[in-house]
């Protein structure tokens, strides 16, 4: 049984990670995915449709240095199977798109164009295939660990490999066009696949929903737990069994474990846009900067990494938009890490107290800790902290693990003390640092959740519900031409991922889109769908498969486009 412990070495924390000063990165979508509108392909595009009018990777590579990322993942392959690099592994390859006139190799430009900038490199193969004939049997298998074999002995140094939990479904298939299941605790050999990674490139930080050296948060939201411990160990969906990537429990990784076997802080990845790959349509949904900024308190704040998704558009640039909100996102991670009024570093003893002298009266509202962790692991278990006004001890905040970094905002207090009280570890002694620092209160407002803006479509309220199927009648003919469906994360038995949308015209139902909503269990974002326009009296949606097994639908919101 594949054994984690052969690639971590427990709950101390490696080079590769404790290395890591600048905790922001770039994981950049871009592909024939970026073309057809689509989130997740099919595998069935034509490679002829990958053709950017004006591919810049200094622009990409710069915009993302100015926002302050140290790094860019680059998405080298996603789950329709094209490949962005000249791969001796499959025709589905940039080679057979008008890109510099088939002799493109994008993976090649924008590496080059990151080392050019001072940025880290980083890659991601997505493991599921829906383009390969073999997908799903031994033989593809060999594919895969020959793509890895491409990319990281000509491509780095990588300070990154990025895996995922993409494992089988529906897919082109080299045309046999059906559904592939795979066993995920066993089908890609993670022993020997990951085993690639530390041959060619072992200074590079393995990541996917187990580690070995970075974990997902379990979301796509770009948050960890404020709680969140470094520690954890991965739990397989099933007893009997080894974890594997797209085969644990992973909602734990959330919050990870005090007692975790294994030292694998998390790293929250979220898109810039609501999706991950380019959609018009998204350019002026790029997130607020309050919005990027609770992601980083609640990312590398609770002691992770941020992994922030960059989306080239058809030029292959990315948007005016992108490039000013990172701007202004760096622009405020600069404040936020700006200059202390205190800071002190201090060992205590599990159990005790220690009062920390400001020696003058100081005005704040956040702390701003990290735990010497190197050698040993994190220590930190539960602790409080107080702030001593004028005479008074006063809790202030009360918290968990600190380990890699844990940020704390706090109301604004005026105090010439603080006291800090640690009431459990894992080790009899802690070295901590500690720092208060005054940020612009506007910087700590969260963001003002908005509705679906009604404008764009025409709400229908809940209609009549026939197994798993919903139906509206309209009232009146009425010319629509798509429709916009915002599913409910909570309820993922009443979620469909592929769906049916047909229209009641003189009598009788039309069937006019087909497809799949992508990615809703870890992004679950309004879908809007668009088909030429029909005129009609009636509409019905149907679920022709759920997230998970279920009898009827469930939507926050649903509307036409009129």
């Amino acid at each position: 049984m594949f054994k984690l412990s052969q690639f971590n070495g427990g709950r101390v924390p490696p080079m590769r990670i404790l290395s890591r000063e600048n905790r922001c990165y770039a994981l950049m979508h871009f592909s024939l995915n970026t073309f057809t509108g689509k989130e997740w392909g099919y595998g069935d595009d034509d490679p002829a449709l990958f053709n950017p009018t004006d591919f810049n990777a200094d622009q990409i590579a710069e915009a993302c240095r100015g926002g302050g990322l140290a790094g860019i993942i680059i998405v080298c392959k996603h789950h329709d199977g094209f490949c962005l690099w000249p791969t001796r592994t499959t025709p589905y390859n940039i080679t057979r798109s008008p890109f510099r006139n088939g002799k493109g190799d994008l993976v090649r430009e924008m590496a080059d164009a990151c080392r050019k900038a001072g940025l880290k490199v980083g890659f991601y193969v997505s493991p599921w295939d829906r383009n390969h004939p073999e997908y799903g049997r031994p033989a593809y298998l060999k594919v895969y660990q020959e793509q890895l074999r491409e990319i990281y002995t000509n491509y780095g140094p990588a300070f990154e490999a990025w895996f995922d939990g993409a494992n089988g479904g529906d897919g082109y298939y080299g045309g046999a066009c059906e559904t592939r299941k795979i066993d995920p605790s066993t089908y890609y050999d993670w022993e020997n696949t990951w085993q690639i990674v530390r041959e060619l490139q072992p200074d590079a930080a393995i990541f996917s929903d187990i580690g070995p050296d970075l974990r997902w948060s379990g979301n796509e939201n770009g948050f960890a737990a404020p709680d969140a411990f470094g520690s954890y160990t991965p739990h397989a969906r099933e007893t009997g069994f080894a974890p594997a990537p797209g085969f644990c429990i992973w909602q734990q990784g959330y919050e990870g474990h005090a007692d975790g076997e294994f030292f694998i802080p998390p790293e929250c990845d979220v898109p810039l846009r609501p999706g991950w790959f380019y959609h018009a349509d998204e350019d002026e949904q790029v997130r607020s900067l309050p919005a990027l900024i609770e992601m980083y308190l609640n990312s590398v704040g609770a002691g992770g990494f941020l992994d922030l998704g960059i989306a080239p558009d058809r030029r292959g640039r990315l948007h005016e938009n992108d490039v000013k909100r990172l701007a202004e996102f760096k622009k405020a991670v600069d404040t936020l890490n700006g200059a202390d009024c205190f800071t002190s570093g201090f060992e205590i003893a599990a159990g005790a107290s220690k009062v920390l002298e400001f020696g003058k009266n100081c005005t704040f509202n956040l702390l701003d800790m990290t735990e010497e962790i190197a050698g040993k692991g994190e220590g930190v278990l539960e602790y409080e902290i107080e702030a001593r006004e004028n005479g008074e001890w006063k809790p202030l905040v009360r918290g968990k693990a600190i380990g890699l970094r844990r940020i704390k905002t706090v109301p604004e207090t005026v105090c010439n003390a603080l006291r800090f009280h640690l009431f459990s570890a894992n080790c009899a002694t802690v070295r901590l640092e500690l720092s208060c620092r005054r940020v612009p209160a506007e910087l700590l407002k969260k963001e003002v959740k908005k509705e679906l803006p009604k404008k764009e479509f025409w709400k229908l309220e809940s209609g009549k519900t026939n197994g798993k199927s919903v139906e509206w009648r309209l009232g009146k003919n009425c010319q629509i031409h798509g429709f916009v469906f915002a599913p409910c994360p909570e309820i993922p038995q009443g979620t469909p991922d592929k769906y049916r949308f047909e229209v009641l015209s003189d009598g009788k139902w039309e069937n006019v889109a087909e497809g799949e909503f992508a990615n809703l269990r870890a992004n679950p974002i309004p879908q809007t769908v668009k088909f030429a326009s029909v005129t009609c009296n009636a509409c019905r949606l149907t679920a022709l498969r759920m997230l998970e097994p279920g009898d009827t639908p469930a939507f926050r919101e649903f509307g036409i486009l009129k």
